[in-house]
């Protein structure tokens, strides 16, 4: 079933469902949300899509549920936005409090988990990756990236809230700047660039942003979330010496990380689109 020739077909394609619609911004972020509301809501009362195809994405449809309460959900990664971003959004409008979903996955548990199947380690024999070794690992990505962030934060400042046209990100491929061990000469000729692109009073208010949001948060909360997945997923291959592919290791972790894992951004996740949910399904019956 197809609704992406007109703004009037995507906007009525909740109709032709008898599921509630939730709406995410990319396909690869379906198996993350499958995996919350298959373990908390009944899987006939739901269906997740995709919006990254469409024009305007997922905020095409905030607009519509803006306007029109449409009975579906949207959920909007955080990016930057989320260190400054006070605009009230409606109740079905969910803005994740990492930057994308990926974000959500860089728990020491499940990582561990994926490492000893990988590495198919026995039972009683020593672990190739302990918490203290991945937490250690994470202190070294904010050492490393924490100025590169601060410039990349003030890069996107200077342009329109939630554009659709944004400069690329100083965050370019992840193997440029980790492969067995952090590329410093790249890194640090990245920072140099960015540094001359940008003026001093935005740098320093990027920085007091991106402190203050570190207060209750890691940085690998605030990576760009395709880029912290490519060095978690090196770092992963490293281990267990062999190469693993992006998809095996984030579906996997997607189904792991809502047993495993309980933060307070994990929990406020589950719970904000377990109720909205149930409040379109409400809104779907009453309709009838």
């Amino acid at each position: 079933m197809c609704f992406t020739r007109t703004d009037s077909g995507l906007a009525a394609e909740h109709h032709f469902y008898q599921e509630t619609l939730v709406y995410v911004e990319g396909y690869s972020d379906i198996p993350f949300y499958d995996a919350l509301l298959n373990r908390n809501y009944s899987k006939n009362k739901w269906k997740i899509k995709a919006a990254k195809n469409e024009k305007g994405g997922c905020k095409k449809f905030v607009g519509w549920l803006e306007t029109y309460n449409y009975p579906y959900v949207v959920v909007l990664d955080g990016d930057y936005e989320i260190l400054e971003d006070n605009q009230r959004w409606h109740s079905r409008v969910i803005i994740l409090q990492r930057y994308s979903f990926e974000s959500y996955l860089f728990e020491a548990d499940p990582i561990k988990m994926i490492v000893n199947d990988y590495a198919k380690i026995p039972n009683n024999t020593e672990e190739p990756l302990t918490k203290e070794e991945f937490a250690e690992f994470l202190e070294k990505i904010k050492e490393k990236f924490m100025n590169l962030l601060v410039l990349d934060v003030a890069r996107q400042r200077s342009e329109p809230k939630r554009s659709e046209k944004k400069s690329p990100s100083y965050f370019i491929s992840p193997d440029k700047f980790y492969n067995n061990d952090f590329q410093d000469a790249q890194i640090r000729k990245q920072i140099e660039i960015a540094g001359k692109e940008i003026d001093e009073e935005s740098i320093n208010k990027a920085k007091d942003l991106v402190e203050r949001y570190l207060k209750k948060h890691r940085l690998i909360d605030l990576l760009p979330g395709h880029f912290a997945f490519g060095i978690i997923r090196k770092f992963i291959s490293n281990i267990v010496g062999k190469a693993i592919s992006n998809d095996d290791i984030r579906i996997l972790l997607s189904r792991i990380v809502w047993d495993k894992v309980e933060t307070n951004d994990h929990d406020s996740l589950k719970k904000q689109l377990l109720d909205a949910v149930r409040e379109a399904e409400e809104i779907r019956q009453n309709s009838i």
